[in-house]
């Protein structure tokens, strides 16, 4: 992984109990980064992610382009940064300008029009797993559990199953 990133997750609803408490305990994190591009145009969103970050936690809210920039140019080497992002093609996007990522947990994504269930609180499109196959692909590991002491199921053999 890139120096300082200690944890990367796609989940829906960002920010949230799940991410601030469980998952950053878990990692022992100094920030969590977001990485969306819509949400980054979105300032009321912004404004309630930054309510919801455990105090004592930085925080970084940013797009695609400039979350990776900033881990890339080594921006929180010697800090504990989890990552979250709201879909798969926004972990590729990151990949593809320089971020090392190895392992990603797949916490929440909703049900929506198009998505299959791959597991509880897990709905993707047929694009969604085509994407979670090209990180597979390039080596990414793709677990799906909601938080750190669930069962570490392998996401791509339940992708594979549709």
């Amino acid at each position: 992984m890139t120096k300082g990133l200690v944890h990367v997750r796609i989940d829906d609803r960002l920010i949230h109990g799940q991410v601030a408490v469980y998952w950053c305990n878990a990692v022992n994190a100094t920030r969590i980064m977001v990485a969306n591009d819509e949400m980054y145009q979105n300032e009321v969103q912004k404004a309630a992610l930054r309510l919801v970050v455990p105090a004592g936690l930085k925080s970084s809210l940013l797009d695609v382009e400039k979350a990776a920039q900033n881990l890339v140019s080594g921006k929180y080497e010697g800090q504990r940064v989890i990552l979250v992002v709201r879909r798969p093609a926004d972990v590729l996007r990151m990949m593809d300008r320089g971020v090392t990522i190895t392992q990603v947990n797949i916490g929440n994504l909703p049900a929506r029009e198009g998505t299959r269930n791959i597991k509880k609180s897990i709905n993707m499109t047929i694009q969604e797993m085509e994407e979670c196959r090209e990180l597979n692909r390039r080596g990414v590991k793709l677990t799906g559990k909601q938080v750190p002491d669930n069962v570490d199921d392998d996401l791509i053999e339940l992708i594979n199953k549709q």
